[in-house]
């Protein structure tokens, strides 16, 4: 018997000393290199055919899978609150993770009959309620090439006593998407007995077995023999001490290590193992080294043979941000703490319990088949209203390359890119040139290259400003590993090109629209100089901040998103009625196109 399985070691372990400093949206740590994150869906209450065409603005708990060429994201919506009635669960797909179709209604709300529940009562509970959806995981692909998406149908009568994944819901939906993207007939995969719910008394949906589909019914049997993705049914389904004998956790899963080892992740920095290839689990354990509370935690093997753990890397469960990843050999001990997510909306409409900044993370389970360019790609919420996908290059590290230069000749953005891709401040690759178009009010496009750890270098830019918005400025900026801005160049709508210097931000030089902008920088961190050169015209001025190098150059629309989501506030009591003001509505436009980017960097000092 190993240390391990006598508990005498633990499970996980982060080695990395650096902590997360959530006083910054991207915990002032170094960013995980070509991280192109694309929101999938803009809440928006004014113009539901903007958003998910129900004009909900709870949208949260993402799920994603990769089949029959085509991404797959569910996620759970209500109407303003989490564990609202009523609620359902709403699908979208993509061929490129770029481009998402309007969400589809996968698993609607039904109204339930209440007389067999046998859970906690409250004067609120009614001989009729509707339903709430909540479930960890939502796909399956079978061994005979069936894909199960599922939904777990709950009970909500008294929010203080009362939520869709406290163990005494109806019971546990399933239907199939065909390789057309159509959906099958919806169908109970399991009852929820213990409280009370039997395929007898519940008739909103078949039971599987009565399914005409006999592809359907093996691979429904299929699931319910899978220890491992079972175990991700817990929560709803905590009683069934048949279904689980031992105690799990929040919000498990997990990934192989090597042969029959497995590792389980929970919520709340707890772990688990199993030795027989998930059919049993050891009770969850605590893992101090990984730094997290209620937020979910994703793990797998990466294309390249290692292991990625991402998380939430605080102890603050109400402000999430930002998502981190870690990662290791041996998928047990995990180093080089980065940020996988930067910037980050304000939280636009107000409702109860809607933690802010992106959380909830999901990437493509192992059981399910893996897209064939070899990334990571992550689903989350972001204030539990927009659903968001990353795509991570593998390698997964924040080490750039001391020299490289865009290859905009392709069909997609370059792979040393980094973007933040909102619906409306999307960043694309159009006729050989990055293009940015901002017309967000509360948000920005941004496009970022990790230079690796320089002490000099210089980059050249070719830009061409097409628009500002009254309240854009189209800023560029070198940057470490923290955060900190030692170069600043601004182009604000006045018409002219502004430099930060000496803690003043000075107009420098006229700028035309449309006009093709060539810029050169150059900086010296031992000298803390830098010089630009724009137009034919020159400028030397000291660094701005004081920094040990310069690791990433960053463009974006604004100079920053209007910070309304800090640690002053809180999304648990959120008002009902709070809407920012013009957030349904765009803007004027701001476009950028980057034409052009080459660097080179020394990593020694002289």
């Amino acid at each position: 018997m190993t240390a391990r399985e006598m508990d005498l070691s633990p499970i996980l372990q982060v080695v990395d000393p650096k902590r997360a400093d959530h006083r910054f949206q991207d915990g002032a740590l170094p960013h995980a290199a070509g991280v192109k994150s694309y929101q999938i869906l803009r809440a928006n209450r004014a113009l539901p055919g903007d958003a998910e065409g129900f004009g909900w603005t709870y949208n949260h708990a993402a799920m994603l899978c990769y089949a029959f060429g085509r991404f797959y994201c569910q996620f759970l919506s209500n109407p303003v609150d989490e564990h609202e009635v009523p609620g359902h669960t709403l699908l979208t797909s993509s061929g490129d993770g770029l481009h998402w179709e309007r969400p589809r209604l996968l698993f609607p709300e039904f109204q339930a009959d209440t007389a067999p529940y046998r859970g906690p009562t409250s004067p609120l509970l009614k001989p009729r309620m509707w339903t709430v959806p909540h479930q960890r995981m939502g796909f399956y692909m079978a061994s005979n090439g069936v894909l199960l998406t599922l939904s777990f149908y709950g009970l909500v009568h008294d929010r203080k006593i009362s939520m869709p994944c406290d163990g005494w819901g109806i019971g546990r939906a399933v239907r199939r998407i065909f390789p057309d993207g159509s959906l099958g007939d919806i169908s109970f995969l399991m009852y929820n007995p213990p409280a009370g719910f039997t395929r007898e008394n519940v008739r909103a949906f078949p039971f599987f077995e009565e399914s005409p589909d006999e592809a359907f019914r093996q691979a429904c049997r299929e699931l319910l023999e899978n220890g491992a993705v079972m175990r991700q049914m817990y929560e709803e389904q905590r009683h069934d001490k048949t279904l689980f004998p031992r105690p799990g956790a929040q919000a498990f899963c997990f990934y192989t290590v090597a042969g029959q080892e497995m590792v389980g992740v929970y919520k709340k920095s707890l772990a688990s193992v199993s030795h027989d290839g998930g059919r049993t689990w050891t009770d969850p354990a605590f893992q101090p080294s990984v730094h997290t509370m209620s937020g979910k935690v994703w793990g797998q093997r990466t294309s390249d043979g290692r292991f990625a753990l991402l998380y939430n890397p605080t102890p603050d469960g109400q402000h999430r941000w930002p998502i981190a990843a870690v990662t290791g050999e041996d998928g047990h001990v995990f180093d080089h703490l980065c940020a996988v997510t930067g910037d980050m909306s304000p939280q636009r409409y107000g409702g109860l319990d809607k933690n802010l900044g992106p959380q909830y993370l999901r990437g493509i389970a192992e059981c399910n088949p893996q897209p064939p360019d070899g990334d990571l790609y992550l689903v989350y919420s972001n204030n539990k209203e927009d659903i968001w996908l990353s795509r991570i290059p593998v390698p997964l590290t924040a080490e750039g390359p001391l020299q490289g230069a865009l290859d905009l000749t392709g069909k997609e953005l370059p792979r040393t890119l980094g973007v933040y891709s909102p619906c409306w401040a999307p960043v694309r690759l159009e006729d050989g040139a990055v293009v940015m178009r901002d017309r967000d009010p509360y948000d920005r496009a941004a496009a970022e290259v990790s230079l690796g750890k320089t002490m000099r270098g210089s980059a050249r830019l070719t830009l061409r400003v097409e628009h500002l918005a009254r309240e854009g400025g189209v800023t560029l900026e070198m940057q470490d590993d923290t955060g900190r801005v030692a170069v600043q160049v601004i182009f604000r709508p006045d018409g002219k090109v502004y430099l930060r210097q000496d803690g003043r931000v000075e107009p420098w030089q006229a700028w035309t629209p449309g006009q093709i902008q060539e810029m050169e920088i150059t900086w010296d961190v031992e000298c803390f100089k830098a010089c630009i050169r724009l137009n034919g015209r020159e400028s030397h001025l000291a660094f701005t901040a004081s920094v040990n190098e310069i690791t990433r150059l960053h463009l974006a629309t604004k100079t920053r998103i209007p910070r309304l989501s800090t640690l002053d506030d809180c999304g648990k009591y959120g008002r009902r009625e709070q809407v920012l003001p013009g957030c349904e509505t765009p803007t004027e436009e701001t476009c950028v196109s980057l034409l052009a980017l080459s660097w080179e960097g020394e990593a020694q000092a002289r």
